[in-house]
This record gives structure tokens, sequence and C-alpha cells, in this order.
């Protein structure tokens, strides 16, 4: 067959249509070589005397010398092998646009597709339609108080449970990405569509539209398509080109008294027409044959269309129409169910029938009659029981079901969170992503399998967020601990402050706009609401809003009501809340007992509410009172261990202000 090759925009159009010749029905069309291998003229020259007897030629073309009594005749036909050979080549590709266009082809004839497309969706439909009652009748087997107990109930249970699967493994084969019944359909129409193209091209190449060709004689030739698209029409057309006709014109006897020969002459076919001469009549056949081909790729060029098309529709519904394999139930660790260890009836402590201890079964004596099946219920569709309706989804009953079911083709990402086929998370039902353990995988049926083949997961193994892997950093943490991160939140931002105050106190924004107040607000201020000091400058040398430096109050400054339950000795009012008092200012003990009682406080802290050691304590303090700087807010000795931000021992809202 004269198919083109791989590269499918090079194909012509003769190779376009032996996509779809079958023989004996539908011959293959032959290559245009047979055409341009074979003689096209057929030439002849005589002579006539001049007068009434003196015809003028009926040929295909003929060529006219006079002299005073006779004309000098150079006439030509097409040849028999060209008759024959481009009878042949546009007979056969005539036939094949008409069985398209006619939906006759029997190698493209788009509505097969249509009833493949039918079939299949009803196919799936009938499988979707078992699913229900198979789950149901086997959810009914083996249990106690079923109609079917005993020694064979197990096994019954595992024929149910197998043909629900393999129903449900078939519908799963034909539903991936894109269902095979829409693929069926599309690759339809799109076959309907290239035999369109190739009747449309066949109009155009064979129709009204002019078209000018350069001959390669020295003159170009202008004519419709209806004209061009056969050898002899394009040799007809050459001939009686003006530019031809001029010339022939310009070529009158030499003696035209003279009984002398008188045969046609021409300066671009390049001499003249005799019997002995043969050259005119060479250069006329390949000028022909160049215009011709020049005119075919008019129509080459929607046969390439076509391949092309065809070639893309295949690739993309291939996908959509796998090879069906018969369906293999997954065999999961934890028991494959069916007759268990306990009792002699079905049980076990797998996934069969009766569960745990096989407790069911009643000494295999329990079921003497069994219930009939129900019938299969009738083929529904969705979107109406007429060729356009597709199966319904798969669902399931008989009971509630916690296992997590999820797309088929999705993945668990490294940190747990379920990948859709689309690539985006899984939603459950509750709307949040479906996270579970790392590790755990997704089997052919979108059940989720746990880490090391532990079993299909619930509902309740779901996790509240994903974890990293080991090994690697949670993005946007750069790679920081979580003693780093809480460390670093400290030093930038301050605890919030309370949100209710009593109104007789005086406000704690902090804010320089405040009117009873002028806060510190030098360098390493952070704006309004809070204040900071850089820890690159002097302790002596911290200057005020005013440009001075800020003098201490020699006995602390006043107590301000704090948050309820911030107990302590007077200088600390507003101290960090739940700090032992033992800790206190002026009124508490020494400074080495001070020190001790806040350790003490929290190691207790650690053995009651077990927090971990290696987080940053939540009791914030100075371990040690260190001198209060000359202007400004006591200052931290060790800035990296100071939780109380720079501000020294006193809080968020006491700092020190300037009158």
């Amino acid at each position: 067959m004269a198919l083109g090759g791989p590269d499918t925009t090079k194909w012509v159009w003769e190779e376009a249509l032996n996509i779809f010749t079958r023989n004996p029905d539908i011959p293959e069309v032959p290559p245009r070589s047979t055409v341009l291998g074979v003689p096209w003229l057929t030439w002849r020259v005589y002579t006539h005397l001049r007068g009434p007897s003196n015809k003028v030629p009926t040929n295909l073309i003929h060529a006219e010398g006079m002299t005073f009594f006779t004309s000098w005749y150079a006439v030509a036909d097409p040849s028999k092998e060209l008759e024959t050979a481009a009878g042949t080549f546009f007979t056969t590709g005539d036939t094949v646009v008409d069985s398209l266009k006619n939906e006759t082809n029997q190698v493209g004839k788009h509505s097969t597709f249509e009833r493949a497309s039918i079939t299949v969706g009803g196919v799936a439909s009938w499988l979707t339609a078992q699913v229900t009652p198979l789950e149901s009748w086997r959810d009914k087997t083996g249990h106690r108080g079923d109609d079917f107990q005993g020694t064979g109930a197990g096994a019954f249970w595992n024929v149910l449970d197998g043909l629900a699967n393999k129903c449900q493994g078939l519908v799963a084969q034909l539903t991936k990405d894109r269902t095979t019944w829409e693929a069926l359909q599309l690759a339809g129409g799109l076959l309907k569509r290239a035999g369109e193209v190739l009747d449309e091209g066949r109009a155009r190449w064979q129709g009204g539209e002019s078209f000018t060709y350069d001959t390669g004689l020295g003159f170009s030739v202008t004519a419709p398509g209806s004209e061009l698209w056969t050898p002899s029409g394009v040799v007809r057309a050459i001939w009686k080109a003006p530019a031809l006709a001029a010339d022939f014109a310009s070529h009158p006897p030499p003696k035209y008294d003279r009984e002398k020969d008188g045969w046609p002459k021409s300066t671009f076919l390049g001499g003249v027409l005799d019997e002995e001469n043969t050259a005119p009549r060479q250069k006329l056949e390949l000028a022909a044959q160049r215009v011709w081909q020049e005119h075919l790729k008019v129509a080459d060029a929607n046969g390439t269309a076509v391949a092309w098309l065809l070639d893309l529709t295949y690739r993309q519904s291939l996908q959509y129409l796998p090879t069906l394999r018969t369906p293999v139930r997954p065999n999961l660790s934890g028991g494959s169910g069916g007759p268990g260890d306990g009792g002699a009836g079905p049980g076990g402590d797998g996934a069969g029938p009766g569960g745990g201890d096989g407790s069911t079964g009643d000494n295999g004596t329990g079921g003497n009659t069994t219930s009939l099946p129900p019938p299969p219920p009738p083929v529904t569709r969705v979107g109406g029981d007429g060729p356009k309706g597709f199966p319904p989804p798969i669902t399931k009953v008989g009971g509630p079901d916690t296992s997590l079911k999820v797309p088929t083709g999705s993945h668990v990402g490294p940190d747990g969170t379920v990948i859709g086929p689309d690539g985006k998370p899984v939603l459950g039902s509750d709307g949040r992503p479906i996270i579970v353990p790392p590790g755990s995988r997704v089997n052919g049926n979108g059940e989720i399998i746990g880490p090391r083949g532990t079993g299909n997961l619930d509902q309740k193994d779901r996790l509240r967020k994903a974890y990293p892997p080991p090994g690697k950093t949670v993005p946007g943490t750069n790679g920081e601990s979580a003693m780093e991160r809480y460390l670093k939140s400290l030093r930038r931002t301050p605890p919030p402050l309370p949100p209710l105050r009593a109104p007789d106190v005086l406000p704690m924004t902090m804010s320089k706009f405040d009117p009873q107040a002028s806060f510190h607000s030098g360098p390493g201020s952070l704006g309004g609401g809070r204040i900071g000091v850089s820890p690159d400058l002097p302790s002596s040398s911290v200057p005020s809003s005013g440009g001075k430096p800020a003098t201490t109050a020699t006995g602390g400054p006043p107590a301000l009501g704090g948050p309820k339950g911030a107990t302590g000795a007077a200088g600390t009012g507003n101290g960090v809340p739940f700090y032992p008092p033992s800790a206190g200012g002026a009124g508490g003990a020494g400074q080495n007992k001070g020190e001790r009682d806040r350790t003490t406080w929290i190691a207790e802290d650690e053995e009651t509410w077990g927090t971990d050691p290696t987080v940053a304590p939540g009791v914030l303090g100075g371990r040690k009172r260190r001198p209060r700087a000359s202007g400004g807010a006591r200052l931290s000795a060790d800035t990296r261990r100071d939780h109380t931000f720079g501000f020294g021992e006193t809080g968020p809202g006491t700092g020190t202000t300037t009158g």
C-alpha cells in the first residue's frame, strides 16, 4: 500500500487516500509516478491541400503552417498509456472520497465508532449496576443471623467479593482520566471531519478557482482548476496560452508564393514541429508535467492535514482504549478473610465475613436455607436512556464505610498528603486535605494502604497536618529547628498586650502620640505600640526622645495595674504573669534566693506538665537582676537569653517615661 512515512506532514494526496482503501471493495490509489512515467502525447504530422475539403483538425492540439497551396499540420492526442494510468489514479481517488462522504467506506465508517461508544458505555453501566447488589449480598453472608451460614459461607463470601471487585476494576480501566466511550465518540467525530477535509481538497483542486503556474518555457500559464487537474487539460491550457500562440504566429513560411516546407515553428518549444524533430514535443510534455504536479499540491495540502489529524487522533485516543486485564484482588497483610480459626464458620482475623474470632457459623449448622440472589437492576444511564447516556458513578452500600477511598491514580506525597491525578491535594468529605502517615500508598482500587503494609487506612487514621520526612525541612523554615524558630519569634515580636484593663489606670499603648506620657523612642525603636534597644549601643548612652539622658526613678516605677494573677512585690506590679513571687523586687528575698526559687519553679513546671526541654521555657524573666542603666529601660546582660525582649525586668507596659 502506498502510504507515507512516519512524518505525516510530508504525506501527499494519494497516500492519505490509501488509509481508507481495502481490496477488493475499494482498490488502492496508485502513486502519481505511474502517471508521470508514461508518454503523455502521440504526435502526427501531415499536409492537406487548401480548399473546401481542408477541415480544421479535431485532435487535442494542433498547429498549422500554410503555403500558397498547402496546409502543414502537426497534431497530438493523449497516449493510451496516459489514459490508462490517469484513469486509474483519478477513479480510485474519487471512489475513496465519495465513500467517506456517503458513509459507505468500511475502513473509515465513523458510525461504527458511535456504536462502539454506546456498547462500551452500556457495558460499563451494567457492570456498575452489579456492584451494589453483589456487595449487599456479600455483606449479608456468613454472619450470625444471615440466611447463608456455615462452612461454605466463607467461600461464597469470597466469590461475591471477587465479582464485585472485578466489576469495579473493569469500570476503573474504562474510566481512567477520560471514559473510553467518550474517547470513541471523539475519534468518530474526527474521522468524519477527515472525510470532509478530503472532499474540500478535491473540490478546490478540480473547481473553478483560477491558478497561475510557471511552465519553465519562458512564460506562465493561467487557467481554472477544472482544466489543470488532468494531464490533458494542462496540455491544452499551455498550448492555447497567449504567449505561445503569438510565438507560432511570428514564424511564417520563408517563401509564401513558392512551394516549400511550411511546418509550424516555435521559439519557446525550440524548433520546427515536423516528423523528424522530437525536441519540441518533449519540451511540451515536460512543461505539462511540471504544471500538473504543481497544481496537485492543492490537493496534497488537504491530504497532509488528514494524515496529521488521524495520527494525532489515534495517539490521543489510544491511551483511553486500554487492553483490558482481569482485575486482581489485592492480597493485603492481616489475613485474607474466609474461614477463620474460631468456630467452624467463616470469619478469622482478616477481611472476610465474621471477622475477629470466627464466632459466626454456629459450628457449621446455622444455615440450612439460602436466599436467592436479587435480580440485577436495570441498566441505568446518567442523562437518560438514550445513546448519549453514560453509566452512573460507582457507589458503595451495605452499611457505613469508614475506609479511605481516593480517586484512582492518586499517590501519597513524602509528607503524607494525598495528591490526586490532577496534581492537587485530595479533599475529604469534611473539606480538608486527606493526610495520612508518610510511607502509605494508594492501590489500584483507590484504597490507601498504611506504611509497612499495615492494611487499609480508615478515617480515624488521618493526620491533622503534614509532616516532612526525616532529613527534610518544611518549606519556609530555612532549615531552622523548632527551638531556633521559637527564639527568633521572641526576639522579633513582643507578646500581645492584655486585652482588658481597668479604666482608672494609665494606658499601655506606648505610643508617642499618647497624651498622658512621652515614651522612650530613641535608637532601636520599632514604632508605635512597641519599643526596643539595639544591643550595640552602650547601656550608659541611650538618649531619650529629647536628646538628653533619661533620669531613672530611685524607687522604681510606680506599680501599674496588670493582669489578674500577676502577683509580686513592690516595683513589679506589671511583671510577667505567673512568675513566682519569691523573685520579686525590693520586697523579695536576696539575690541568690530569687534564682533558687526560680529554678525550683521551672523544674516543678516541667515535672508537672511534661514540657519539652528543647523548647524555650514558658516562664519568662531575668535570671539575675542587673543594675539599671543611667537612662531608659533596664537592659539584660545577655541579649541572646533575654526573654524580656530587651526590657530588663520591666515587662511590656512598664517602660520608663520622661516628663
